[in-house]
């Protein structure tokens, strides 16, 4: 089976981590599929490119370079309405992971004809696609998102031994991913224990400099960690190290279509503490000791004050969700989804 996903633009972020992921295990479980995509901006596509050419998933993944429909059994848009003006393109699969609906309003003008099933990652978000189109409801499915170890290096990621108890965030910089609001409550976290921590920040933004000024106006610029961006084969090594240093996985986001990020330090033995939105509950299975209410410092200071005094009872925990993050899941959703198509997995 030949499957061409159509992207917007290569950001080597969360989509292309989760199509990397299914090459994985297409490879591991020798099904015969081979996964195409066409970024229709090009991006980091040369990084892409040498990260499935490193770990030996050509027969499974590559880059279309030109756009050439004919060659595939089925085609994919991944939140690219772009995808719906391609001359003579019926019968599309769409997969939809916009948890903010400004963002997804494209959907509002995706003509129904044109869509034989739309795949999402959770029964919360097949809810949400039935409130924004009630008439894709019945052509919707479930795909699971999961974490495979064949993706990850298995060398050593040097860290510097501290004094201090690093709390650690993976992702953008933004207001969506709002990092911000970390800032502010290891200020009055600080205030109210103690000298203890400090914040690891992965990654960056376009409007970094907002970040930076409120790290700045908090003072808190002595105990706020940049580090580049890493790349997707070394984010393991990078958290295993992070779990010896007993550090606390923390994200504020404002919306997840998964949670990618937060599910990669699941999977790696971190404590998480997460703001309370559907996909990071789900990813913990609703206990609330590793969520706190969305802008609420308060709750988050004493959960994290509580993870921070009771570290290995809770990474003992955090260790018991790994299973929900298993490749199997995933493909009993691959086949139900081969079998709407009308085939065998």
């Amino acid at each position: 089976m030949r499957i061409l996903y159509l992207y917007k633009w290569c950001t080597f972020g969360g989509v292309e981590r989760v199509l990397i992921n299914r090459a994985f295990v297409f490879k591991k479980y020798n099904i015969p599929i081979k996964m195409s995509i066409y970024f229709y901006y090009k991006g980091v596509i040369n990084d892409f490119k040498k990260y499935i050419e490193k770990y030996n998933l050509h027969e499974y993944i590559d880059v279309e370079e030109r756009l050439c429909l004919e060659k595939y059994h089925y085609i994919v848009s991944i939140d690219t309405p772009e995808a719906f003006n391609e001359k003579g393109l019926k019968n599309l699969i769409l997969e939809y992971h916009t948890p903010y609906e400004d963002h997804g309003s494209y959907l509002r003008e995706v003509p129904h004809e044109k869509v034989r099933l739309v795949l999402v990652p959770s029964a919360y978000f097949k809810e949400v696609l039935k409130n924004r189109r009630p008439d894709l409801a019945d052509r919707t499915l479930i795909l699971r998102n999961f974490v495979i170890e064949e993706a990850f290096d298995r060398s050593n990621y040097h860290l510097p031994e501290w004094s201090l108890n690093p709390i650690v965030s993976v992702g953008r910089t933004d207001q969506l991913k709002n990092p911000h609001f970390i800032v502010k409550a290891l200020r009055k976290f600080r205030n109210i224990y103690g000298d203890k921590i400090f914040f690891c920040v992965v990654g960056s933004s376009v409007d970094e400099e907002d970040f930076i000024k409120c790290i700045k106006k908090e003072n808190q610029i002595d105990r706020v960690v940049f580090y580049p961006n890493i790349k997707f084969e070394k984010i393991g090594p990078f958290l295993r190290q992070m779990r010896e240093r007993k550090a606390v996985f923390v994200s504020a986001s404002k919306g997840e279509s998964f949670g990618m990020a937060v599910a990669e330090a699941i999977y790696f033995g971190l404590p998480v503490l997460i703001s309370d939105i559907p996909a990071h509950r789900d990813l913990v299975q609703n206990n609330e000791k590793f969520l706190f209410k969305s802008e609420d410092v308060e709750d988050f200071i004493n959960k994290l004050s509580n993870i921070l005094e009771n570290y290995d009872e809770f990474a003992k925990e955090i260790l018991s969700l790994k299973a929900n993050l298993s490749p199997e899941r995933f493909l009993q959703d691959w086949e139900s989804f081969v079998k709407a198509l009308g085939g065998k997995l």
